[in-house]
C-alpha cells in the first residue's frame, strides 16, 4: 500500500503552492504524485514551462508521477501512441489512459521502450477489454488501474459496485487506485470533494482510507483534492495496517477495568463468527479479575452498540462485544458505548480473526 497526492496546473494552484505542499507531502511519506492534463481551462503551449518546471522538483523529491491524458493531449505534446519519447523526457513514470485510446494503441503503448506505465480507469474498465487487450498482446506487468474521482455530488461510485468491480480487476493481477477527498482543502470549480466511492464524499479522509485498506482491495490511495492538511495527510500515512481502528463514543459510567478492555487491547474477532455479535477474544482472557463488573446501563443495544457483559454472566464476564444487529436489553450486559456512524464502513470489515482496537472519540 502507498500513499499519494494530486496537484494541478491551473490558475488556482500556483507554483509556489504546489512546491510547498509537495514537500509538505513528501516529509510525511507520500511517494506517488497524480495529475491530469485533461483540464479544459489550460493552454499547455502557455503552460508547458510551468508543467516542465513541476515536474522537475517532483524529480528532485524522487516522487512519482501519473499524468491523466487524452488523445488531445498527445497531440498538443507533439507525440503518438507508438512513440512516447516526449512523455520520458517530461518525467512521467505513469500515463492514466482517460478515454479516446483503443485496444490496439494501448498494446503497444504497454510495450513502450520507456518503462512507462499505462493505467486504465477502474472504474469503467470491462472484463471484454482487459481480455481484448491480452489478446492484442498488451504487456500485462506494465498495466495498472485506477478509479475515477467525482467531483459532482451524488456521482461516486458505490460500495457494491466498487467492490464488484475492483474484484474483477484484481483477477487479472493488475495494481488498482482510488482516491479520498480532503475536507480541508478542496479543489474547484465545485468544491466538494474527490472521491471515488460517493459515501466517502463528506467523511474524514483517514476513514475513507481505512475503508480501502481494510477492504484489501486497494494497492495505492490519493488525495484527490488539493490541498490537503498536514493534519490530514499524516491521519492517512499513519494507519495501522494490521489492525482496524475504530473511534467510540464511550458512556460515562464506566469503571476503570472497562476503559481498560476496551483501549489497552487489541481484541481479535473470534474466528467461530456469530451473526448478532463480533466478539472479542482477548477482552476475558486478559483481564482476569472480571468479577468486579457491575451491571450499569443494561439498555437496547442498536446496531454498532459497543457492550461489555457484567459479573451476572458468570464467566462471560469481560466480553467485549460489538453488535451486528439490532438486540433487546439483557441485564447481564452493559452498553459502553457506540461507533460513530461514519465508521459503520470500518465495522462491517471485521471478518472471523480481524484485529481491531479502539481511540476514544
Amino acid at each position: 500500500m502507498e500513499y499519494g497526492i494530486s496537484v494541478y496546473i491551473n490558475d488556482d494552484n500556483s507554483k509556489n503552492d504546489n512546491r510547498e505542499y509537495l514537500k509538505l507531502s513528501k516529509e510525511n511519506g507520500i511517494k506517488k504524485i497524480f495529475t491530469s492534463l485533461n483540464l479544459p481551462e489550460i493552454n499547455y503551449k502557455e503552460k508547458l514551462e510551468e508543467i516542465i518546471d513541476l515536474i522537475k522538483y517532483i524529480k528532485s523529491l524522487e516522487m512519482e508521477i501519473t499524468v491523466d491524458i487524452s488523445p488531445n493531449v498527445i497531440k498538443a505534446l507533439g507525440s503518438t501512441y507508438d512513440n512516447l519519447s516526449e512523455f520520458r523526457k517530461l518525467g512521467f513514470d505513469c500515463l492514466r489512459l482517460d478515454y479516446g485510446f483503443t485496444p490496439d494503441e494501448i498494446a503497444i503503448m504497454t510495450k513502450n521502450e520507456y518503462g512507462i506505465a499505462i493505467e486504465l480507469n477502474a472504474s469503467t474498465i470491462k472484463k471484454e477489454f482487459i481480455e481484448n487487450l491480452i489478446n492484442k498482446g498488451a504487456d500485462i506487468n506494465d498495466l495498472r488501474t485506477c478509479h475515477n474521482f467525482y467531483p459532482k455530488p451524488y456521482t461516486g461510485l458505490s460500495y457494491s459496485f466498487f467492490e464488484n468491480q475492483t474484484k474483477m480487476i484484481k483477477e487479472y493481477g493488475l495494481r488498482v487506485a482510488a482516491f479520498i477527498p480532503s475536507k480541508k482543502g478542496k479543489r474547484g470549480p465545485i468544491f466538494e470533494g474527490l472521491p471515488t466511492i460517493e459515501d466517502h464524499r463528506y467523511k474524514r479522509p483517514d476513514i475513507a482510507a481505512k475503508y480501502f485498506v481494510y477492504s484489501g482491495l486497494i494497492d495505492d490511495i490519493y488525495f484527490g483534492d488539493a490541498y490537503a492538511s498536514d493534519d490530514e495527510i499524516k491521519s492517512v500515512t499513519s494507519i495501522n495496517k494490521e489492525v482496524i481502528e475504530l473511534d467510540i463514543v464511550i458512556n460515562e459510567n464506566l469503571s476503570d477495568l472497562e476503559r481498560n478492555i476496551i483501549f489497552n487491547t487489541t481484541h481479535t474477532n473470534r474466528p467461530d463468527a456469530s451473526e448478532y455479535l463480533i466478539r472479542s477474544e482477548e477482552s476475558r482472557i486478559c483481564f482476569k479479575d472480571t468479577s468486579e463488573i457491575q451491571a450499569h446501563d443494561c439498555i437496547e443495544r442498536k446496531k454498532y452498540s459497543v457492550t461489555i457483559d457484567n459479573n451476572s454472566f458468570k464467566r462471560y464476564s469481560g466480553e467485549l462485544n460489538i453488535c451486528k444487529l439490532d438486540m433487546p436489553k439483557d441485564n447481564r450486559v452493559n452498553v459502553v458505548g457506540y461507533i460513530p456512524y461514519d465508521e459503520h464502513i470500518l465495522v462491517d470489515l471485521i471478518k472471523p480473526g480481524t484485529k481491531f482496537c479502539f481511540k476514544e472519540k
